[in-house]
């Protein structure tokens, strides 16, 4: 059992499992205290997927959140740090997910539901890299075989050669 406080409500928090990961959770307000390289962890530990069903309604969610925190963001103290302010920040610089973070232990605070946002865009965006380097392979592969076919070895002569070859493809 720990002492921390939530920093939300002031009532104690509670250390459960998460994914493998052990975090504290407000039993009030159910916001989720996570330390340093916790919200790591359990992203590349996800083992739930959500269908496009969830990730709709999460999409809905967390849009009708971010304007309220855009509206009246207040600066929560560390359940860990005396009286060191948490600053908020933007997850991933444009997920619109907003999470609070001491600067001093590095630990995080994700307001209820806001985790299972996270993961939800991990997930998407898993699903864009995989697509995207499978287009960046097949593109390379077909202005490779160009570029052998124009120069009649089947041998690259140059990089200069295949940077034109790139170059002509996006015109």
């Amino acid at each position: 059992m720990n002492a921390y406080k939530c920093p939300r409500c002031t009532a104690s928090l509670k250390t459960i499992d998460y994914d493998g990961v052990e975090i504290e959770t407000c039993p009030v307000c159910e916001g989720e205290w996570l330390d340093a390289g916790e919200l790591r962890d359990i992203v590349q530990n996800v083992e739930r997927r959500f269908d496009p069903e969830d990730i709709k309604h999460l999409n809905s969610l967390r849009k009708r959140i971010v304007k309220l925190k855009e509206l009246a963001h207040e600066r929560l103290l560390c359940p860990k740090c005396p009286g060191q302010k948490l600053r908020p920040f933007n997850y991933a610089c444009s997920s619109g997910i907003i999470l609070d973070k001491c600067p001093n232990c590095g630990g995080i605070w994700l307001d209820r539901g806001e985790l299972e946002m996270v993961q939800a865009v991990v997930d998407e965006w898993k699903g864009h890299v995989s697509r995207d380097r499978r287009l960046s392979e097949d593109t390379k592969r077909k202005i490779l075989e160009k570029t052998e076919t124009e120069s009649g070895t089947g041998v690259l002569r140059s990089r200069v050669t295949y940077v034109l070859a790139v170059l002509r493809s996006f015109i």
